[in-house]
């Protein structure tokens, strides 16, 4: 075969020139140019010039537990078992629902399990799962795709980013290359000013690390005096798996997901689910508050990503974030004026404490009925999860692509369900299964949404 896959491009002759230098607009997402000729109010009520509408946020605020007396705060909040929210007890498990399972699959790893002893608790736990044992490469060619092996691309693209050809895969699909696989954008935009002839708008990204790390902080007793489950699934109070396209926008989401899943459990009953609201006006306050902050198009991009930390969250618990309606997910600006955004924001309001927390008390909040907002480093593990969602527990994600963020909504022993923002063709059906060993090898940052039972 050929190195022209019927005239799609440029593939670069593996570092030895050969650019058209004028690489096609394959994102899909037209982050700076698309849908803006109806928007002309998009800095009009900004006075300063800084893309804030007169709104500075500091993300400081007082709920997350972290300033001077806040500790005893939060004990207060949170005292006994009788401030936890109000989850149905069909979100929980034990050990008898799972007729497969021994034992020792719900026995915490404190460090001492063996991948085997990973991959056999899979089997006992997922086994059943239609797709079990699927890879990306499995998946793709379900899809008519074949894998595509050269090794000269591989240590071309590791030239232009080392160890992306960890993450990256080639598949051929009638007569053209498409890649699949995790990098950090700027690795992305590398590749598809390079090889302009290859189909790069399938894969994700990553983002750098922003900020430094905040130390996790001890469960008030409400949490800390939970019985952990055998298994825990939130996803009856999730909403629809979003899709944050070739964007920085991770945490944006996982976050906002956080948000839509709070006001669903502390609502039960309610005849009205929350409504999808907007990672867009979520990564605008999320830059404003970090100082960052340029215009719509620039959070709709997702910028250089989201600091950790509870401040986000905390962002979210003072402003809120706006209906989804007002700014849907793939429009770089606005559909309404930013006034209307903000008065909207503020019904949708993150009702919740974010707190710092330790991997060990991940399964005790889980088990409270609450979610965690988790960012860690990514890796060749991120881009071959197939059909089954599950991660293998054999690869530590390196952190030389960069990081993501998503939300915790669960776990089975040792393994944690993670909503993740690549769509729902990505994982299952938009979730994953992370073995414990790999999140905590993969320097992870939790962040709980610690919920009080409404008076």
């Amino acid at each position: 075969m050929g190195d022209d896959f019927g005239g799609g491009g440029d593939f670069g002759d593996f570092g030895n020139g050969g650019d058209d230098g004028s690489p096609d607009d394959q994102n899909n997402d037209d982050q700076n140019n698309g849908d803006q000729d109806d928007q002309d109010d998009q800095g009009g009520d900004d006075p300063d010039g800084d893309g804030q509408d007169g709104q500075d946020q500091d993300g400081g605020g007082d709920n997350g537990g972290n300033g001077d007396g806040d500790e005893d705060n939060l004990d207060d909040m949170f005292a006994s078992g009788d401030d936890l929210p109000p989850v149905d007890d069909d979100v929980f498990a034990s050990a008898a629902d799972f007729p497969n399972s021994h034992a020792t699959d719900f026995q915490d790893d404190g460090g001492d399990w063996a991948s085997e002893d990973y991959q056999q608790s899979a089997q006992n736990l997922f086994g059943d799962h239609p797709f079990f044992g699927d890879t990306l490469t499995q998946q793709k060619i379900d899809e008519g795709f074949q894998p595509y092996e050269d090794n000269r691309f591989d240590q071309a693209f590791d030239q232009i980013a080392p160890g992306t050809s960890d993450t990256v895969q080639l598949f051929e699909r009638e007569g053209k290359l498409v890649a699949f696989g995790v990098v950090s954008q700027a690795a992305l935009e590398l590749l598809m000013a390079r090889y302009t002839g290859i189909d790069w708008q399938n894969l994700d990204v990553a983002v750098p690390q922003k900020g430094d790390a905040v130390p996790p902080q001890p469960l008030p007793p409400a949490f800390a005096n939970v019985a952990e489950q055998d298994a825990v699934d939130l996803r009856k109070y999730a909403t629809p798996v979003g899709d944050q396209g070739q964007t920085g926008r991770c945490s944006a989401f996982a976050w906002t997901h956080a948000a839509e899943m709070s006001r669903n459990i502390l609502n039960p009953g309610s005849n009205e689910a929350s409504p999808r609201l907007s990672p867009n006006f979520t990564m605008l306050e999320f830059q404003r508050m970090q100082g960052d902050a340029r215009d719509y198009q620039y959070a709709y991009a997702g910028g250089d990503g989201t600091i950790g930390g509870p401040d986000p969250g905390e962002v979210l618990v003072e402003y809120g974030t706006c209906r989804q309606e007002l700014w849907p997910d793939d429009r770089a600006t606005p559909l309404t004026r930013e006034e209307q955004l903000e008065a909207d924001a503020q019904r949708y309001r993150l009702e919740g404490v974010p707190l710092p927390i330790a991997i060990d008390d991940v399964k005790k909040v889980l088990s409270a009925g609450c979610p965690v907002h988790v960012s860690m480093n990514t890796g060749a593990a991120f881009s071959d999860v197939g059909r089954d969602g599950r991660f293998n527990a054999a690869e530590a994600p390196s952190g030389r692509h960069g990081r993501h963020a998503m939300l915790i909504v669960g776990y089975v022993g040792n393994f944690f369900t993670l909503k993740n923002s690549w769509g729902t063709d990505w994982g299952d059906q938009g979730f994953c299964y992370v073995p414990k060993n790999v999140l905590a090898a993969s320097d992870p940052e939790f962040v709980a949404v610690l919920l009080k039972k409404p008076a």
